[in-house]
């Protein structure tokens, strides 16, 4: 099978959403399908296809700096102002403009895929699917791992009426297109139904991940507690605040906590963690395998998620798969899907009582291949018929 595969965050991109993709690729080549890549990075990849976008290579550039300068970068370009012009003049998202590329692109013209995937954030990525699948007339299976509409992540949709309701027709008009859609929960599932078209096929793939061989090697004096990825970056409603003073309480009774923070911050979540009682340890935006081998050798790791959540964290996935005691901080009705709760325990009394070198069994959690084994299974049964028409 021949699968175009569309997806925004891609690794080298440090992000928590680049590692889904880039593992339904590993394992759909392993089982030996044919996936052509399409992203904004230009990668050593011969069935790859790099699609320019000027504020994604912007961003990437002011990644690669040095935190501090980063820092100056971000303050220098007024950033609140540019942020707000992006939200009103880009729909349905700032992504937008790489969208458009995509479908401009004369190499991607040539390919002849058998089915077509997009996986979101961001949600304008769907529209390169959903025109895509008429110009080829395949099917088109969307994924989305976030809700569109309901619990947004973009804060316009929170702030503005017009916005959700605008946002509402895009959703309906794009995915109604959709020969199928697949969700990181049911939550999400609940939300897509309004929108796509009656009995679209439907699919959960839950949050997955792949073994971690190497681990970080930290202070072993120290107690080492580790969160990798962003906190307002990638949910406006995870300031970093509440958990710097969550670890100064459990400072209190284990002077030799160590916070270690992977990943990228707003200036001001910056200057917070440098301010911040208890010893934080910035590491800045990291590769993805460094940041899973600061999961794999620390003592604890840290899962921050919004008191409101519905949808299991993907993080929650890739912390199991790392074997470590995980401490959250926060809560919601995802609570409840976890699959393994003795894994969990609340951040300050977990922090408190945390034993170093503990392990957790990493049996349970969703391995990658099975993962990509259901999306396989999941195309075949939209294209057989198809096929048999």
């Amino acid at each position: 099978m021949h699968v175009l595969l569309i997806a925004r965050h891609y690794p080298p991109e440090i992000s928590g959403g680049a590692r889904r993709p880039s593992l339904y690729l590993k394992a759909l080549r392993e089982m030996g399908h044919k996936v052509t890549l399409v992203t904004p990075f230009d990668l050593d990849d011969q069935n790859s296809i790099y699609v320019y976008n000027r504020a994604i290579q912007n961003s990437l550039s002011h990644s690669s700096l040095g935190h501090e300068k980063a820092v100056k970068v971000a303050q220098s370009q007024w950033g609140a102002l540019k942020a707000i012009a992006r939200d009103w003049v880009y729909w349905p998202d700032h992504n937008i403009g790489w969208v458009r590329n995509i479908l401009r692109n004369e190499e991607l013209r040539s390919l002849s895929p058998d089915v077509i995937f997009t996986t979101s954030p961001p949600e304008s990525i769907h529209i390169a699917g959903a025109k895509l699948a008429k110009v080829f007339n395949v099917p088109w299976v969307a994924e989305l791992r976030d809700t569109w509409v309901q619990a947004p992540h973009r804060h316009i949709l929170s702030r503005s009426l017009l916005r959700r309701y605008v946002e509402r027709i895009i959703a309906r008009r794009t995915l109604r297109k959709a020969a199928g859609v697949t969700a990181v929960s049911e939550a999400v599932l609940r939300e897509v139904r309004n929108y796509v078209r009656a009995g679209a096929p439907e699919k959960v793939i839950t949050h997955f991940s792949d073994t971690v061989s190497d681990a970080y090697p930290f202070d072993p004096s120290r107690l080492n507690l580790v969160h990798t990825g962003g906190f307002t970056l990638s949910d406006r409603r995870r300031g970093l605040l509440p958990l710097l003073k969550a670890m100064e309480d459990i400072a209190m009774l284990r002077p030799e906590l160590s916070f270690h923070i992977a990943g990228p911050l707003k200036p001001e979540e910056y200057e917070l963690a440098k301010q911040s009682r208890c010893h934080v340890v910035i590491h800045g935006a990291v590769p993805l395998a460094t940041a899973r081998a600061l999961q794999k050798g620390a003592d604890g790791l840290v899962l921050y998620t919004p008191p409101d959540s519905h949808a299991l964290p993907g993080k929650y996935s890739e912390y199991c798969m790392a074997g470590r005691p995980i401490l959250y901080m926060g809560g919601g009705d995802w609570l409840a899907l976890v699959d393994a709760p003795d894994k969990l325990r609340p951040l300050v009394e977990g922090g408190i009582h945390l034993e170093k070198g503990e392990v957790c069994d990493i049996d349970g959690s969703l391995d990658y291949k099975d993962a990509s084994l259901a999306l396989i299974a999941f195309f075949q049964s939209i294209l057989e018929p198809k096929q048999s028409r």
